[in-house]
């Protein structure tokens, strides 16, 4: 792979971002008033983004490394996939009723909660033992469970009760997520920094420093920090607020099936995290070609990011002026074609623009699908719901590591797996539009779906 082309795809994708923000000033004023606005939502955002970034912040620094880590301690393939599934095995697992105990006992409990387990995680990357490290593994599958399902639902939570409507909702995603691709940037480089601080060495007792488990420790730093921000800036709420709330499981699953709107917003939401996991495991032999040398991982994966923050400003530019529905439908069928690409060609130039595309629609889905969600799920089982819909996810992500899939076969998974959720979008959206033209307006089922017209 030409190191000229990942060079220049990170300044392609730096001028696309700055480009896109220059032609909206909508956004330049969103950027700007977080820092500068003294209004409600800056306000909040202002509340609610160091947070979450921090938290994001800590994930992102041990993603890069972790698989390094592992076959630093000597670690085979084989192995380091049965860790990986251990860590989707627990977040299945446990996922099942995390969000429940969330809605119930406060989602900003749970953030900390997130706070004090990925802490443990992060420790247990200094033992030399497959035992600990699938501990740890077991750990990082909770506190995922965790972040992507107890932040968001604080988020929609205090919106709502604050009054901000769905564009401003989008907004705070928006931005989230563009903090977030920054802050993946950043935890890259930083990560590398600390890596090369000392090499990896052992202390006794299977005990080892330095090295790549230096992001690991940086990252229990960040953590810290982000439990003394929500600690002492976040309110509680919580999700069983009413006489009537569903409490469990069997009743919340009932729902799901009964509503068609919650049952395909969730088959969306795991098609294409499934299809987004699997490749961030094989994204790099995808692009090694043998008697060559190693691609310059650190940059491809910068670049990744820096697309992924692209795609949250044009998430922020078309929210403007499409319905969310249509846009999930387009960000489904372009991802088609990135992941049916690699299965076509193996030119590894051609399969590297199409993951710059895919990390595009990954940064564009985010605020999308959190925009969704907010709208679709009911807020008295929000984490509850968000975490059922994480068990088939972790399920489908874990089959092609147990069964060793070639990448021409696991891309063609991933490619039906999109297709699947192309139908399923093109459902949802023409299940809305139905629903919201036969209610009428002044009933809250209208009310609700009101923003799903075309």
């Amino acid at each position: 792979l030409p190191h000229s082309l990942v060079y220049g795809s990170i300044g392609a994708g730096l001028l696309a971002a700055c480009t896109v923000v220059s032609l909206d000033r909508s956004q330049l004023a969103s950027i700007r008033g977080v820092f500068a606005s003294k209004d409600d939502l800056a306000s909040f955002q202002r509340l609610y983004l160091p947070g979450f970034l921090l938290a994001m912040l800590a994930d992102w620094l041990q993603g890069p490394f972790v698989y390094a880590l592992y076959q630093g301690y000597g670690i085979d393939r084989e192995h380091n996939g049965y860790l990986f599934v251990a860590g989707f095995s627990a977040s299945a697992l446990f996922g099942t009723f995390v969000g429940s105990l969330a809605d119930k006992g406060g989602r900003r409990k749970f953030a900390i909660l997130y706070c004090v387990i990925y802490f443990g995680h992060c420790t247990t990357k200094h033992w030399n033992a497959f035992g600990m490290l699938l501990f740890g593994r077991v750990l990082g599958g909770i506190s995922t469970s965790l972040l992507f399902s107890v932040f968001d639902s604080w988020l929609v939570s205090e919106s709502q009760r604050q009054g901000f409507d769905e564009e401003q909702l989008g907004n705070t995603f928006s931005l989230a997520h563009f903090g977030s691709s920054i802050a993946a940037i950043g935890a890259g480089q930083f990560g590398e920094v600390v890596v090369n601080l000392a090499p990896l060495t052992e202390m006794g007792g299977g005990m080892s420093y330095g090295g790549y488990t230096a992001p690991f420790d940086l990252a229990i730093i960040i953590l810290l920090l982000c439990m003394l921000h929500v600690t002492a800036s976040w309110t509680e709420n919580y999700g069983q607020s009413t006489a009537k709330a569903i409490t469990s499981s069997d009743s919340v699953l009932w729902v799901i099936f009964r509503k068609k709107q919650i049952l395909l917003c969730g088959l969306i939401a795991c098609l294409f995290e499934s299809s987004m996991f699997i490749f961030v495991f094989y994204w790099t032999p995808c692009l090694m070609e043998p008697n060559l040398p190693i691609p310059p991982f650190g940059h491809i994966f910068s670049g990744f990011m820096i697309w992924c923050m692209l795609g949250t400003r044009v998430y922020s530019f078309l929210a403007s002026r499409f319905p969310v529905r249509r846009i999930c439908l387009g960000v489904m069928m372009v991802s088609v074609f990135c992941h049916v690409t690699v299965f076509l060609f193996k030119d590894v130039v051609i399969r590297f623009l199409a993951f710059l595309v895919f990390e595009m629609m990954v940064g564009l889905y985010f605020p999308m699908m959190g925009t969704l969600k907010g709208d679709i799920v009911p807020e008295d089982m929000r984490s509850t719901i968000y975490n059922i819909y994480r068990v088939p996810l972790n399920v489908i992500v874990m089959l092609p590591l147990l069964m060793n899939f070639s990448i021409s076969t696991t891309f063609t998974v991933t490619t039906f797996i999109l297709i699947n959720a192309v139908i399923c979008s093109y459902m949802l959206r023409k299940l809305l539009k139905k629903q919201s033209a036969v209610a009428p307006q002044g009933l809250p089922e209208a009310q609700e779906l009101g923003n799903a017209q075309d």
